[in-house]
């Protein structure tokens, strides 16, 4: 009879034990697998650079690299709130070559020649670099 009880004791701490483990690695993993937001606000950020990559300032004209400009602007501020400052030095320089290549907009638009055309390429150039940049820091977090 008492190796019964004892079985029984047993049984009843080893189901409980189960539980508890099983409810901690539940909590744990859960936890683990979700990833931060910007994670997922990172993908329009990236198709936007891309996209203006793909932009040819002497084919395409001054509207579809402002186009590629306003998008990117837009989805870098998205970025910037889901990343709440952790990638501060890579958001701060594309927020600079984006201010650059607004200027060389800018300047192409009040005086159109190949001079002005070849900034706007290259500060085009600037910021895909450091929009690039910036996908690879967050992606390597998510």
């Amino acid at each position: 009879m008492r190796c019964d009880a004892l079985g029984r004791r047993l049984g009843a701490v080893c189901v409980a034990v189960c539980l508890i483990i099983a409810a901690l690695l539940t909590g744990c993993s859960s936890g683990s697998s979700s990833k931060p937001a910007v994670c997922s606000d990172l993908d329009s950020l990236k198709t936007s650079v891309q996209d203006l990559k793909n932009t040819n300032v002497r084919a395409d004209g001054l509207s579809a690299v402002q186009d590629d400009l306003t998008k990117i602007k837009q989805q870098l501020q998205t970025v910037e709130t889901s990343a709440k400052g952790q990638f501060a030095p890579q958001t701060s320089a594309l927020t600079t070559a984006l201010d650059k290549l607004e200027t060389s907009i800018d300047a192409a638009k009040a005086s159109l020649n190949a001079g002005t055309l070849s900034a706007v390429a290259s500060a085009a150039g600037s910021t895909v670099t450091a929009g690039q940049n910036l996908v690879t820091a967050v992606t390597n977090t998510c």
